[in-house]
């Protein structure tokens, strides 16, 4: 995942709030020669690491990637516009997600997807490796399912075969998720 720096930031806080290391922010972004000169503004990678919390990391804006789109995804599934589904967290994904954040109580407003935010909006979370059982829900598809899960609605066919037809789930339907 690409940040932009914030002022105030240090490579000890950020990597705290990514759940990382120095050392590995330092492997990740080989143009930081001094660890303890950093700007705000700078861009730098925040590598991904194995824990299960990955599946929905913390985001604001200026971020980019997958898990953007994931969050803007599941933005407008909820119901709240984030823009085009393009990856980039700026200012209409902000808006979305600050809207959304209002419209639940019990969450902070903070324009910052953090766990709390991504459980809200229906995502799974702390998934462990293999096939977990979920149960369909009213409204779900396997795209809502599949983004919900952070896995490919592909992934969710092949580990369900007896799914003749992906438009036709129905609630109440119990099927195998993959999870890596």
């Amino acid at each position: 995942m690409i940040y932009v720096i914030q002022p105030g930031d240090t490579l000890y806080t950020i990597a705290r709030r990514f759940n990382t290391t120095i050392n590995a922010l330092l492997v990740a972004n080989r143009q930081i020669t001094n660890p303890n000169l950093i700007t705000a503004g700078q861009t730098i990678i925040i590598p991904e690491n194995d824990s299960p919390t990955t599946n929905c990391p913390l985001l604001r804006q200026g971020d980019r990637g997958p898990s953007v789109r994931r969050l803007q995804t599941l933005l407008r599934i909820a119901g709240f516009d984030p823009g085009p589904i393009d990856g980039i967290y700026g200012a209409r994904t902000q808006t979305a997600l600050l809207a959304f954040q209002r419209s639940i109580r019990e969450i902070e407003v903070s324009g910052v997807a953090d766990i709390e935010t991504w459980t809200a909006l229906g995502a799974e979370c702390e998934v462990a490796p293999g096939i977990i059982k979920y149960t369909v829900r009213p409204g779900d598809s396997l795209y809502i399912i599949a983004t919900r899960f952070n896995v490919t609605v592909s992934q969710i066919l092949r580990a369900n075969p007896q799914i003749a037809d992906p438009g036709l789930i129905f609630a109440g339907q119990v099927i195998n998720i993959p999870t890596v």
